[in-house]
C-alpha cells in the first residue's frame, strides 16, 4: 500500500531499543507501513515532508487523565492533541457519575472515533461511601453493559479501598468481574502500608498513581503494581519520585509511567500536558528516550495496546510526534490516526463538536430552594460546632468554632461559612462549616462536588445562597457566586453539571475570572474551585460534607 505521508530526514526515537536512529517513516492510512532508509515507497500522491533533522517520536499516551476537569472530554481531545497527546486513559469516574451509564459511554465511544486513541474506565465505587452518600449511581448491570465497548479497559480508581481491605462482597464481586471480563483495576492506595498493598494486589487491584516519596513508588513495583509518577494540576510530584526511576534504571523501568492525574484548563494553556510532564521528568534528570518511553511503550504495554499504540513501528497507528528537542518535546508537527492533526500548536483537523448538554445526565429535581434551608439550625447541646478546616488544596483537618446564635441558627462569620449540600432528588441535605476558604464569603454555588456531584453551596448571606443555588439550577448545572443579590462570577457546565461546552481557552478565561474574585476577597488557596470540589471527596482525609453531614473519614462516621 502507497504512503499518503512520507517523512524524510528525522532521527525516529525508538523506544522499543532506547536508540535514535536516522530513519524515513511511511504512513498508509491511519497506520504506519515503514520504517527505514529506503525512500522507494514513495509514489506522485505521497506527501513528503522534510523534518529537517528533527525527531520523530510516538504520540503521547497519558495514563490517568481526567478530561471532565470543567472542560468537556471533547474540547479536552481539541487542545492536548495540538501538545502531542495523542490518546489517553479517561479514568472519568467524576463524569461518569454526573451523566449516568448510558450517556457515559455514548459520549466516549464518539470521543473513541474521533481524531485520537481514548479508552476510559468505569466506576466501581461510585459513590465511595453509599452509607453516607446515597446509593450506588452505576449498577452491576450498568458495568455488565459497559464491558461490552472495547475501549472500557478498566475499572476507574478505587478510591474507597478499605472497602476492599475490608473484605466487603459488593465491592470484591465487581473487582472479581472486571478480572473475569480481562479488564485491569485502578488503584488509589494513597498511604496504604505494605501489608495493605499485599491485600488490594491480592483483591485485583493492578496500578496506582498515589506515590508521594520515591520509597512508595518501589514498594508498589515490588508487590508487582505498574506504578504512575504523577505530575499535573492536583499534585506535582515528580521531584519526589524521580528517584525511583534513577533506582531502577539499572535493571527495569518498564512498569513505570508518567500521568498527570489531570491538569485545569488555565494550566493546560500555560504549561502544557504530556509535553510538559515529559519536559519535567528530564528536568529531574530522567533520561530523554527512558521519559518518552514512560509516556508511551510503558502505557501502552500496561492497557495490551501496544499492538496499536506507543511506538514508531510498522502496523501501529500512526501517532507521530515532531519535535526539535528531546528535553522540551512539544511537537511543532502531530500526526494523528494518520492525519495531519496540529501543525505549530493549532489544531488542522475538524475539531470534535460541541458536547449535547441532553444527552441523558442525571436530572437536578430538588424543588423550590430557600433561605432556611441553607441557614445551619442552632443545636444546644453543642457550645463549639465542628468545623471542616482547609490545610491545603486537597486536604483538610478538624476544627471547632463558637459561633453566633440569631433566631435559632448559626451565625457564621469571619472565614466560617456555611456549608450545605442538596442530593440532585433533594432527598438528602447535609449541613456544616468551614474554615480557610475565603473572608466574608457571602454565596457560592457548585455542582462540581466530588464523587456525587450534589448541589453544594457555601456562604455567610443565606439569600445570596439561594440566588447562587438558584443561578447554578437555572445553568443545568455549573458554579456562581453572588453578593448583595447579585451575580459576580457563573460558569456554566450543563454536561452533567459538571463540563462545560467552551473551549478550553475560553473555558480558562471563566475559571481566572472566578478566582481573581476570591483572591480580592481574601482567598489565598491555590486553585480554591477545585478545593471547593473536594470538600465532599470523601477519600481523602479528613474530614468531609457528605449528604449526611461532617464525615470523619479516618473514624468513618458523621460527626456533626
Amino acid at each position: 500500500m502507497k504512503p499518503h505521508i512520507f517523512l524524510t530526514n528525522g532521527r525516529v526515537v525508538n523506544v522499543y531499543s532506547g536508540e535514535i536512529l536516522p530513519h524515513n517513516v511511511s504512513v498508509s492510512g491511519e497506520k504506519i507501513s515503514y520504517v527505514g532508509p529506503s525512500e522507494d515507497l514513495i509514489s506522485p500522491e505521497t506527501r513528503v515532508i522534510d523534518v529537517k533533522g528533527s525527531f520523530i517520536l510516538p504520540g503521547f499516551f497519558d495514563a490517568h487523565a481526567h478530561a471532565d476537569l470543567f472542560y468537556h472530554p471533547f474540547s479536552y481531545a481539541n487542545h492536548v492533541v495540538t501538545r502531542g497527546t495523542t490518546g489517553f486513559f479517561n479514568d472519568g469516574h467524576d463524569l461518569a457519575n454526573a451523566m449516568g451509564a448510558t450517556a457515559y459511554l455514548k459520549t466516549m465511544n464518539q470521543l473513541s472515533n474521533g481524531f485520537l486513541s481514548a479508552y476510559t474506565g468505569i466506576p466501581a465505587a461510585a459513590p465511595p461511601y453509599p452509607e453516607v452518600e446515597g446509593g450506588d449511581l452505576w449498577s452491576d448491570d450498568d458495568l455488565e453493559k459497559a464491558y461490552a465497548f472495547d475501549n472500557v479497559l478498566s475499572l476507574s480508581e478505587i478510591t474507597p479501598y478499605l472497602r476492599l481491605i475490608s473484605g466487603e462482597p459488593a465491592l470484591k464481586k465487581r473487582v472479581q468481574m472486571a478480572r473475569e471480563k480481562g479488564r485491569l483495576v485502578e488503584g488509589h492506595t494513597t498511604g496504604a502500608n505494605w501489608d495493605k498493598l499485599n491485600v488490594l494486589a491480592m483483591a485485583g487491584v493492578t496500578s496506582c498513581h498515589e506515590s508521594l516519596k520515591a520509597e512508595d513508588a518501589f514498594e508498589r513495583l515490588r508487590l508487582g503494581y505498574t506504578v504512575m509518577l504523577r505530575h499535573g494540576s492536583i499534585r506535582q510530584d515528580l521531584p519526589y519520585l524521580a528517584e525511583a526511576v534513577h533506582r531502577a534504571k539499572a535493571f527495569d523501568t518498564s512498569r513505570i509511567m508518567l500521568v498527570t492525574d489531570g491538569i485545569f484548563p488555565d494550566h493546560l494553556i500555560s504549561w502544557g500536558n504530556m509535553d510538559w510532564v515529559v519536559a519535567e521528568a528530564v528536568n529531574q534528570g530522567i533520561d530523554p528516550v527512558r521519559a518518552i518511553q514512560m509516556a508511551t511503550i510503558n502505557p501502552a504495554r500496561y492497557f495490551r495496546l501496544d499492538h496499536l499504540l506507543g511506538g514508531v513501528a510498522p502496523g501501529r497507528m500512526a501517532h507521530l510526534l515532531v519535535v526539535d528537542s528531546l528535553e522540551k518535546p512539544t511537537p511543532r508537527l502531530v500526526l494523528s490516526k494518520g492525519a495531519i492533526a496540529a501543525e505549530d500548536g493549532v489544531l488542522t483537523v475538524a475539531p470534535l463538536p460541541t458536547p449535547d448538554a441532553d444527552m441523558g445526565n442525571r436530572p437536578f429535581n430538588m424543588g423550590p430552594l430557600s433561605v432556611e434551608m441553607f441557614q445551619v439550625a442552632h443545636r444546644k447541646s453543642l457550645e463549639r460546632v465542628p468545623v471542616i478546616k482547609i490545610v491545603n488544596q486537597t486536604v483538610t483537618t478538624l476544627g471547632e468554632a463558637r459561633l453566633r446564635v440569631q433566631n435559632g441558627v448559626y451565625q457564621p462569620e469571619e472565614d466560617t461559612l456555611a456549608a450545605t449540600l442538596i442530593s440532585r432528588d433533594g432527598a438528602m441535605r447535609g449541613q456544616g462549616f468551614v474554615q480557610g476558604f475565603c473572608s466574608g464569603l457571602s454565596g457560592l454555588a457548585s455542582t462540581v462536588a466530588h464523587e456525587t456531584h450534589g448541589l453544594l453551596v457555601m456562604g455567610q448571606g443565606a439569600a445570596d445562597m439561594v440566588r447562587a443555588a438558584e443561578d447554578v439550577l437555572e445553568m443545568g448545572g455549573g458554579i456562581s457566586m453572588v453578593r448583595d443579590g447579585v451575580v459576580q462570577a457563573r460558569a456554566s457546565l450543563p454536561v452533567g453539571g459538571v463540563c462545560s461546552g467552551k473551549s478550553v481557552p475560553d473555558l480558562a478565561q471563566e475559571i481566572t475570572t472566578f478566582h481573581s474574585l476570591l483572591a480580592d476577597s481574601g482567598c489565598t488557596l491555590t486553585y480554591p474551585l477545585w478545593t471547593l470540589g473536594f470538600l465532599t471527596f470523601t477519600s481523602v482525609l479528613k474530614v468531609r460534607l457528605t449528604y449526611r453531614g461532617v464525615y470523619d473519614v479516618k473514624a468513618e462516621k458523621i460527626i456533626f
